[in-house]
This record gives structure tokens, C-alpha cells and sequence, in this order.
């Protein structure tokens, strides 16, 4: 093989290697988002999952508080109501219309003693009730409601009572409601046909139920000897919801527990594990996208990536073109012009901040127009290019000198520490002025008014120091000009 030919092979080789080495990098890193993706989908799948039982439980509980705050409403609504014995006849008839449209099992109006109607206009002595007996306790704490289901007598329907003493003192009101509040919770079929309901009290005994067909939890067992979890006791004694994995009949379940702050009651739903499964599967599921979605996203990238880079090379073209259009130095006077002496004086501000005390002058040139009018422009622009040349020459090379236009002079001194620094630098910028002569063959005396403000006391900005030295400029002039002025000195 010739020279030439190794050459050509080497170079097709290395230009191969460009476009290898990329594409290799490329795909490691497809490998690692996908991996990477995976592990997020699944986590926020599993994440999902759980809120949205989470929402569940929570919307059940609220109903389930709702209907209890309902009878405990009512019942004190009657009490309040209830002043003299025909007061008592009277509400008796209207327990007896909630219990006849379904809103109360039962309800009493009796005395002190226990002794009185039901809402079916029964005598009655509900004395000896162990659930009286522990609501007149209860109410005076202002609970109003039983700490726990008692049977009704009837199967295994359980009850729970509200109380409330009526207003004259004599007696109380009580409603009876059921503990069946799932019969209106909605087809529970999204999530599986496992799932239940349960509505339990502080020790684990389950007062209502639903779903889960036989194989779940029934009415009456206790919660904590089904589910096998060590930590169940602990996790009920608290106030707080949560969910918490566990095991029911030997199979991995998901329990969402949420206390109604209540006599210790608590709603809880008890899914499968599959369940969550199968929703972080569900979440999991757009995955199998993500590889040509990762793929158009980097040539997306890249494409955008050439189009920023283009950009900002016509964006720096074009700031180059305007930096020299707007070139630093001011041709005549040799010094920076306008745009740069403000931005010089302004980045040095920004740059120290307050802490470093400074002096900036301003100064017109003393009848200036007069010099044009009677020796010529030329002139004029003679005596501001002898300014120009040798104004620098008294000041520090740090210091800032700038024409801002016409005959108008600017000035930042830099580090000005006391009164003493500042009285020498304006007795030697006046003396410049004083000594100052133009003209190559005839030498004309020009003469100028200062302004001075200080830094920061008088400006903290290019601007604020402009229009306070300004305004000493303005003060010179009136008090004859060849002079120099501090702002706000008398």
C-alpha cells in the first residue's frame, strides 16, 4: 500500500471516529436515561397509586364525618329548641319524620332520669343504657357523641348515639344513627374487587364495612388481629393518616388509615398490593416511548444547540460592530468618549461599591463659544485637544478622564479618603486651568467651571453624580466662572 493511500485510509479512519466516538457517547447515555427514567416511572407510579387511595379514603372520611356532624347538629338543634314539656311533645313528631325518611334510626327526647318517648311516640326508659350513661358523660365535654357502637339488638347492625341536653336543663335529646355511612360510596370497582372500606374504632374493632366479598374484613373483628403488622397499634393511637404495607390472610396488602379526630374513630381502606402494582404499571406503561422520544429530544437538542450557537455568533458580530461604532476614544482630545467614560465610571462603582470613597468634577470650558466666534473652530478644537492631551498628565493613571461632548470634561478620581485628599485634588485641578495656555503660535488663556460631587455621599450612579456636579457647574458660573464649586458646600 502506498504512502498516499495509508494517508487517505488514516484519515477516513479518524474522520470515522468522529462520528463513532459521539454516537457511542450518545447511546451510554440513552442507556443510562432509560435506566434512569425507568427507576423515576416506576417510583412515581408506586407514588401514584397510593395518592390517589389516598384521595379516596380521605373523600370517605369527610363523608363519614359529614353525616355524623349532621345528627350531632340536629340533635343540638332540637335541645336548644326544647324550653317546657309541650316543647318536648312537639319535636317527638319531628324525630319520627328522620327516622321515617332514613336519616335516624331512632331518637328519644326524655328527662334527666332517662325517662320519656321515641321517635316513634313510644314510652320509653333508656335509664339503664350503658350508651346514655356515656353520653351524658361525653356531652359535657361537648362531644356529643358516643365513643363507640353499641348493638342495636337487630343482627349485627351497630349503632351510634348523639346527645345533647335541652335547653331548659330537664332533659336530653339523643338520635340514633347506623354505622352503614359506605352504602353511598361509589362502585369501588377501580380498584379491585378486594378492596374495602373499613370504619373502625381506636382499639381495631370494625364498626362498618365494605367490600372485600368473604375473604375480607367482617363486622365486629378487630383490625388488628387480622392484619399481621407490629407497628398497627402504634400507627392508631396518634391523630395522623398514613399508609402503611402489610400482610391479611398471608397476602401483601396496602392500608390507608385516616383518623376523623373523633372519639378515636378511624376510616381506612384496605387494598391489594396488586392493586398498586398494577397502577404503577399502568404509569409505568409510557415507558416503552421513551427511547424515541430521548432520540428526537437530542437532535432536537443538537439542532437547537447549532441554531443558539449561530445566534449568539451574530449577536457577537454584531456587538463588535457597534463597540467599534462606538469606539472607546474620542478622536479629537485623545480621551475616552461619552459612552465610554460613563461605563467606565459606572463599572468601577458597581465593581466597589460604597466602600471606597470618590471624587467626580465636571467642567465647561469658560466662554468657549466666544473662542469659536473670534479665533475660529479650529482654534476651538485646538484648546480642547491641548485639554485632552494634557489634563491626564495631573491626575493618577487609575483615574477616569472622559469629553462628554462639546466643550464638557469629565473627571473620576478614584480613592478620595478624607476632606483633606478632595481640597488638593480640586486646588490642583483648578491651578491646571489657571496655569492652562493654548494656541501654537499665539497662546490663548483658557480658563473653566468646575463642579464637584463625591461618591457616593452626592451619587451612587453615573447619572446621580452628573446632575449633582452639574449643578456645582451651574454655581461656578454664577459666582464668575475660573472657579470651582462642590455640591452643597456654601
Amino acid at each position: 500500500m502506498s504512502k498516499e493511500k495509508r494517508n487517505e485510509k488514516q484519515r477516513e479512519t479518524l474522520d470515522l471516529l468522529k462520528w463513532i466516538l459521539p454516537t457511542v457517547i450518545l447511546f451510554l447515555y440513552i442507556v443510562f436515561t432509560m435506566i434512569s427514567a425507568s427507576s423515576v416511572a416506576k417510583s412515581r407510579g408506586r407514588m401514584y397509586a397510593e395518592e390517589k387511595l389516598a384521595d379516596y379514603d380521605r373523600a370517605v372520611s369527610d363523608m363519614v364525618k359529614a353525616k355524623l356532624s349532621e345528627v350531632r347538629t340536629e340533635t343540638e338543634l332540637i335541645a336548644r329548641n326544647i324550653e317546657s314539656d309541650a316543647d318536648r311533645d312537639r319535636y317527638v313528631s319531628g324525630l319520627g319524620e328522620m327516622a321515617a325518611e332514613g336519616n335516624i334510626v331512632n331518637g328519644y327526647i326524655v328527662d334527666s332520669e332517662g325517662r320519656g318517648r321515641d321517635a316513634f311516640g313510644q314510652e320509653t326508659d333508656i335509664s339503664t343504657r350503658d350508651w346514655f350513661k356515656e353520653i351524658k358523660d361525653i356531652s359535657k365535654d361537648g362531644k356529643g357523641v358516643t365513643g363507640r357502637a353499641y348493638p342495636s339488638g337487630e343482627g349485627d347492625q351497630l349503632l351510634i348515639a348523639a346527645g345533647a341536653p335541652t335547653a331548659d336543663g330537664k332533659g336530653w335529646v339523643i338520635m340514633q344513627t347506623d354505622t352503614d355511612f359506605f352504602r353511598n360510596v361509589p362502585s369501588i370497582s377501580e380498584f379491585d374487587g378486594k378492596t374495602q372500606f373499613i370504619f373502625a374504632q381506636g382499639d381495631g374493632t370494625v364498626i362498618s364495612v365494605v367490600g372485600g366479598g368473604a375473604s375480607g374484613v367482617s363486622k365486629g373483628s378487630s383490625l388488628f388481629d387480622s392484619i399481621s403488622d407490629p407497628g398497627m397499634k402504634k400507627n392508631f393511637e396518634g391523630e395522623h393518616s398514613g399508609i402503611l404495607y402489610c400482610k391479611y390472610g398471608g397476602e401483601e396488602r396496602v392500608l390507608v388509615y385516616r383518623p376523623l379526630k373523633l372519639n378515636e374513630w378511624f376510616v381506612c381502606e384496605l387494598a391489594t398490593a396488586s392493586y398498586i402494582d398494577s397502577e404503577t404499571d399502568k404509569y409505568f406503561e409510557p415507558f416503552r416511548s421513551v427511547f424515541t422520544r430521548i432520540v428526537v429530544a437530542i437532535f432536537i437538542f443538537l439542532a437547537l444547540l447549532a441554531v443558539i450557537n449561530l445566534l449568539m455568533s451574530m449577536v457577537y458580530k454584531q456587538n463588535q460592530k457597534k463597540l467599534k461604532s462606538k469606539a472607546e476614544t474620542d478622536l479629537l482630545t485623545g480621551l475616552l468618549n461619552k459612552v465610554s467614560t460613563e461605563q467606565a465610571i459606572q463599572d468601577y462603582i458597581d465593581t466597589v461599591g460604597e466602600e471606597e470613597p470618590g471624587m467626580f468634577l465636571l467642567f465647561d470650558i469658560d466662554n468657549f463659544k466666544h473662542i469659536n466666534d473670534t479665533r475660529g473652530h479650529a482654534f476651538g478644537d485646538e484648546v480642547l485637544a491641548t485639554v485632552g492631551k494634557e489634563l491626564p498628565t495631573i491626575y493618577r493613571t487609575t483615574d477616569i478622564v472622559g469629553r462628554l461632548g462639546g466643550d464638557e470634561f469629565a473627571v473620576f478620581l478614584k480613592d478620595i479618603p478624607n476632606d483633606d485628599v478632595r481640597h488638593h485634588m480640586a486646588d490642583t485641578t483648578l491651578q491646571f486651568f489657571r496655569n492652562f495656555k493654548a494656541g501654537e503660535y499665539t497662546k490663548y488663556s483658557a480658563t473653566a467651571s468646575i463642579g464637584a460631587s463625591m461618591f457616593p455621599k452626592d451619587g451612587k450612579t453615573f447619572e446621580e453624580l452628573y446632575k449633582t456636579a452639574d449643578q456645582a457647574v451651574y454655581k461656578a458660573k454664577q459666582n464668575g466662572r475660573n472657579r470651582l464649586e462642590f455640591y452643597g458646600d456654601e
